[in-house]
């Protein structure tokens, strides 16, 4: 006899209307809000990591379930984080998962056990709108830039407020709406690439949300977008919940019996660069030779062999700031030639990371409309463009929160060339679309 088909929960309305939204558009079309880093990893990171595999393949770690290299990891990762943090982090209370997805869904299996449901900035990654209807954990509301919350029930007993560090989409700070949450979720998405070099870590921000706790909060990090390396799934989940990180342990060891050493390897550069990045930008020119000093004693200590040097450190951080340079230049492009088409003014420039939700100049007052806009833009014009609907969120919420703002994502990694082709092919498709009524 067939086994009855299981009762699996539909896609996530931000999920689901994507296929609305790219239907008839070809895949080879031009794109102006990717969802990862064009800006090239820096070599001095590729050369890096070819030593650090290296290593991993002399220690036996690659034909071994696990190894006591694991454990030092783990633990180095806790000091570096911990100093970057500004909170005492201990090894118990550090977990290497699959990219920050892969966190989202450990935080999201153990609210939905205690009952909790999520409070989610409008916009916000996908995956926290996605992911809990698996469990399911509900979403009590979303929140926009000011703290105002647009409410969707929940019926929970406890209540999870999720910030992000800066926001994933929009580049900018949020406020927190003024709720008393029983337990936090900070994923600090961008920590480099920021309007100014010397201001382009965002870690006091973390550091003030925070206040030096750890005991009803999860934190997130991963190296995907700042470092552009995605493909290789890195992510750190820290709570000073110990009954999170040991039942998360206990999940990803029924899928996966052994970690992945280089992802716990890459979480030990990014967390080595965000400290030496503050460093390179103190004014005392003696600070990064400093810093790098007591970063390697820590490697030492802990006995793991990888410590980048001082010169791997200071090319890094000199990319960073490259890559920070071309995202300035390609904002002050966006405001020229988007002039008339995206309300870009220096209130939306991003704090940290590549990614801005600009209004779009265009008479779209329900999501409807700017879905309906949007696909026929893709499909008239060969150009995707993400709407705020891409992340997040209901049409309901859109509308309240943001009621008659279309809005777009703009990624400020790609060439300057490209950036300023897709915003030459936006104006064209406006121009048409207006002249002949807007798809409604």
């Amino acid at each position: 006899m067939a086994l009855p088909a299981p009762d699996l929960a539909a896609d996530a309305p931000c999920v689901a209307v994507y296929r609305e939204l790219r239907d008839g558009v070809a895949r080879s079309s031009a794109q102006i809000g990717y969802g990862y880093n064009l800006y090239p990893i820096a070599p001095a990171t590729a050369r890096h990591l070819q030593r650090v595999l290296r290593a991993c393949l002399r220690d036996g770690r690659m034909h071994e379930y696990g190894t006591q290299h694991d454990e030092r990891d783990r633990a180095l990762a806790a000091i570096l984080a911990g100093q970057y943090l500004g909170v005492g982090v201990d090894e118990d209370q550090v977990m290497f998962c699959a990219g920050a997805s892969e966190g989202i869904g450990l935080v999201s299996r153990y609210l939905t056990a205690c009952d909790a449901s999520m409070i989610l900035p409008a916009p916000c990654y996908f995956a926290f709108e996605q992911t809990p209807r698996r469990h399911p954990l509900a979403i009590a509301g979303r929140y926009r830039g000011d703290g105002a919350v647009h409410w969707s029930g929940g019926g929970t007993s406890r209540t999870a407020v999720v910030e992000i560090l800066p926001n994933g989409v929009t580049g900018t700070s949020f406020r927190p709406p003024a709720v008393q949450a029983d337990f936090r979720v900070l994923d600090l998405v961008f920590q480099a690439g920021g309007r100014d070099t010397h201001q382009h870590l965002v870690a006091d921000h973390a550091r003030t949300a925070l206040a030096g706790r750890l005991t009803d909060t999860a934190v997130l990090m991963t190296p995907s977008k700042d470092l552009s390396v995605p493909g290789l799934r890195a992510g750190l989940l820290i709570s000073g919940d110990t009954t999170l990180i040991a039942s998360s342990r206990d999940e990803v060891f029924d899928r996966t019996a052994s970690p992945n050493p280089m992802a716990g390897q890459l979480l030990l550069l990014y967390l080595t660069i965000l400290l030496m990045a503050e460093a390179a930008h103190n004014p005392d020119r003696h600070a990064f030779t400093r810093r790098h000093a007591w970063i390697r004693a820590q490697y030492e200590r802990h006995q793991v062999t990888t410590c980048p040097t001082e010169a791997t450190c200071r090319a890094i951080t000199c990319h960073l700031d490259r890559m920070a340079g071309h995202f300035t230049e390609a904002f002050d492009l966006l405001i020229r030639h988007g002039a008339g088409l995206l309300h870009v003014s220096d209130d939306v420039r991003p704090i940290a990371g590549y990614s801005l939700l600009p209004r779009l100049n265009a008479d779209l007052p329900t999501a409807d409309d700017l879905v309906a806009w949007v696909n026929t833009v893709g499909r008239r014009f060969d150009l995707k463009l993400n709407p705020t609907l891409l992340f997040g969120g209901t049409r309901a919420s859109w509308n309240t929160l943001y009621p008659g703002e279309p809005r777009i994502r703009v990624n400020l990694s790609v060439p300057h060339r490209d950036l300023v082709h897709t915003l030459d092919l936006l104006r064209t498709a406006r121009r048409e679309l207006d002249s002949v009524g807007a798809p409604r």
